[in-house]
Formats: structure tokens, sequence, C-alpha cells
């Protein structure tokens, strides 16, 4: 194997043995087509050359996609007395690995081997190959951009004599999921009780005055997990909307009490997006108050995002207790 290919793999191992995990991330499979331009090399004797190629991956866990990835290229020969072309066809098993599931700029390393099968008017065989390299992946509104430049090796093409030549191929294209969207399932409704017979009517009773809701202390902290939102989003789910009603019954009997509303992220993504992220998360708990009765001025809203964590960023478990928004009693 090529010292290039070497070096290539050993950075790669480097680099990702020094990463945290990444965060939740779409576990749909996806198709791949890309446009790309091979850098060959000399011993070929050929041009360089535009090709195309199509992958299908999937992720397999929350660092890793694996992909079965096949691209073609035909070159025009550049040796004295040669004529025709030299069609290079690859298939390749790839392994991607992210240091981020972030939406907006998702860097990632892939190491793959597989064969290359190589036509002219001297050869026609197919060849152990390797290939290794780095890219990035962007998505919009469901479709996503990726690209990357990788070397490939390919060993003992049978020219005369026998080369082992070494390319650097870079593409770019599209990743289109296939299938509909996860959307989180909403919690089971209780089951209806059993009929049971009605008894003979009672005389009415007096009204039974509304409980009284304890005083909460000075700087009780009331959290809302990163589960009472959508993902990556600021909206509130059913659940975070019913924690938030207990905090209204507090604040509606104690009209005095001011209260500090604070949004928190998980280290995931860039600290512009995720203290971004946490204001927008902080004014909804805000704005639903407010709909409830609860004037604006008895609240303030921040957003920290990741600066101050809970617990640590390098666990899933960490990470989630991360991904919160607290309501702190200030007198």
């Amino acid at each position: 194997m090529s010292r290039t290919l070497r070096n290539l793999v050993a950075i790669s191992c480097a680099i990702m043995a020094g990463q945290a995990a990444a965060a939740d991330m779409d576990t749909r499979p996806y198709l791949a087509p890309n446009v790309n331009y091979t850098f060959t090399d000399n011993d070929w004797g050929v041009d360089d050359a535009i090709g195309f190629g199509i992958a299908l991956g999937k992720p397999v866990s929350e660092s890793f996609n694996l992909e079965l990835n096949a691209n073609y290229a035909s070159h025009s020969t550049n040796v004295t007395g040669r004529t025709g072309t030299l069609d290079n066809t690859g298939l390749s098993v790839d392994a991607l690995y992210f240091f981020n599931r972030n939406p907006d700029f998702a860097p990632y390393l892939v190491a793959g081997i597989g064969g290359l099968n190589s036509r002219a008017s001297n050869v026609n065989e197919t060849n152990f190959a390797a290939n290794a390299g780095i890219g990035f992946m962007k998505m919009f509104n469901g479709v996503g951009f990726r690209s990357d430049v990788r070397y490939r090796y390919t060993d003992n093409v049978g020219y005369t004599p026998t080369i082992n030549p070494g390319d650097w191929i870079v593409s770019a294209g599209l990743v289109i999921p296939l299938g509909a969207a996860p959307v989180a399932p909403e919690p089971a409704p209780a089951p209806a009780p059993e009929p049971v017979a009605a008894p003979a009517p009672a005389p009415e009773p007096a009204p039974a005055p509304a409980p009284e809701v304890a005083r909460p202390e000075a700087h009780t902290k009331i959290i809302l997990e990163g589960t009472n939102f959508d993902f990556n989003k600021a909206t509130l789910r059913p659940a975070g909307k019913a924690k938030l009603d207990e905090n209204v019954k507090a604040l509606t009997q104690y009209p005095d009490i001011n209260v500090e509303i604070s949004g928190h992220t998980d280290s995931i993504g860039s600290a512009k997006y995720n203290m971004k992220l946490s204001e927008k998360r902080a004014m909804t708990v805000k704005k639903y108050m407010e709909s409830k009765g609860i004037a604006a001025d008895r609240m303030t809203t921040k957003g920290y995002g990741e600066t101050k964590p809970i617990a640590s960023n390098k666990t899933k478990a960490g990470r989630a207790e991360n991904r919160r928004v607290e309501i702190e009693i200030m007198n």
C-alpha cells in the first residue's frame, strides 16, 4: 500500500480517537449521487477526467455511516503512439466517521476497500483498491449537499510492467434520504375507565375552596428537559406545556414573584447556533406563560447556549441533561 494512503489512514484514526460522540441523528438510509474529478497517477498514461458516482448509505451509530459506493470515469490516453480510452469502474464499501451531526456543517473522515475494474485496449481486469479521505455534509430542508476529497490506491494493475497507481478524486453531490422523516410519537392516551352504574343523586355539597399552592422558595428552579421540545426546534410539546401549567398556578397565586427563564444546550454544533436555539426556547416558554395570564414584566429571558452544562457532554445521557430550560424563582 502506498505511503500516502497509509498516512491518510493513520491521521484519520488519530483524529477519530480524540473526538466526542455526536448527538441525535436521522437514521434513514439515503442515496448520494455525485460528480467527481480524478487526478490520475502518471503511471496510467492517461489524462485526468470528469466522472460520476452514486452511494447507498445508512447511519449505523451516533458517529458512523456505512456506504456501498460505485464510481466511473473514462480517461483519454496521453501516450504517443497509443489511442483509445481507459475506463475505470470502482466499487467499494466505505465507513464514514462524523465528528458531529450538526445539520449546518458535519465534517467526516472516510475510508473504504473494494475493487477497481480497468478496461482498455491492452488490459481488462479487476484489482484490489482502497481509499481514504475527508469531507463534509450540510442539510437544506431535508436534502443534503456533501463534498469530499479521497486518495485511491489500486494494487498490481496488469500493465507491462505492472503498476500500483495512486489517484486523487474530488467529488460533490447530493444526499437524498429515503422514506419519511422520523417523528417523535406522542404518549398514548390513558385507557377510558370502565363504565359503572350511576348512584342515586345526592344533595350538592357546598363548593370547596380552591387548594392553596405553597409559595415556592427564592431561587427554586423548575427544569424543562430537551424532550419537552421538538428536536432541533423551539416548539413546546404537550408534556412541556403540562409542566409549565403547574408553574403558572404558583405565579398566579403569588403575583409579586418574578422569574428568570434561561435556555441551555449541549456542546454539539457551533456555539453561535446553540446560543440562538437556547434564546428561542427561553422566549417560547415566556410567551406560553404570558398566554396563561402571567405579566411579561415579571419574566426575564436569557440564552446561555452551551456555557453552563450540569453534566458531562461526553456521554449521551449527559448531553440530554444539558439540553434544558430553567425557570428560577428570583424573590
